[in-house]
């Protein structure tokens, strides 16, 4: 495939991930059906088709560059320490307000949260070296679980509460609190 055709597929991409947002607005995600997005991409069932198979593919790719969005965010700032990472998490997800609450009125959170322990050994090898990440290979996988666990649940309860709190506050609260890190 040539770089223009890559390019021309990618915002199609974009675009039918955007229309699928456009449409959880007004309906829920069971009543969704790719000619909604379709028509409300301004691209035929045809090139949908050619990139998706079905709308809960559209879902796991908008999740995915959310995440790989998130994940170039703290390659980009340098973040090095646990409690940078989980306050930019939360600010990544504040800065997506948007998207995350219509996302949890569709009553999809749980599918998006299963992308971040994948996301998670990613991100660990990022912020810490590959001699702690060895020492660590068999622990790794419960750690990280523990911990994207308590982000994950932290992260609902502050939605749950309309992000009324600012991130901040929650993290440095739970740093006094755990000062004693796991990872």
């Amino acid at each position: 495939m040539n770089t223009t055709n890559g390019i021309i597929a990618e915002r199609s991409k974009e675009a039918i991930a955007s229309a699928m947002l456009e449409v959880m607005k007004i309906y829920s995600y069971d009543e969704i059906t790719v000619t909604q997005i379709t028509q409300e991409a301004g691209l035929s069932r045809k090139t949908f088709y050619r990139h998706f198979n079905d709308k809960e593919q559209v879902l796991k790719y908008l999740f995915d560059s959310l995440y790989q969005e998130c994940v170039e965010e703290i390659v980009r700032t340098g973040l090095s320490h646990y409690w940078e990472v989980v306050q930019c998490y939360f600010d990544f997800w504040e800065n997506h307000a948007d998207i995350i609450k219509l996302v949890k009125r569709s009553g999809l959170l749980p599918i998006l949260f299963e992308e971040s322990y994948s996301r998670s050994f990613e991100v660990f090898k990022i912020v810490r070296t590959p001699d702690f990440a060895k020492a660590n290979e068999d622990l790794l996988p419960y750690m990280l679980a523990y911990s994207i666990g308590g982000m994950q649940s932290m992260l609902m309860r502050w939605i749950e509460n309309d992000m009324t709190v600012e991130s901040n506050l929650i993290i440095n609260c739970l740093k006094r609190r755990y000062s004693s890190e796991i990872i």
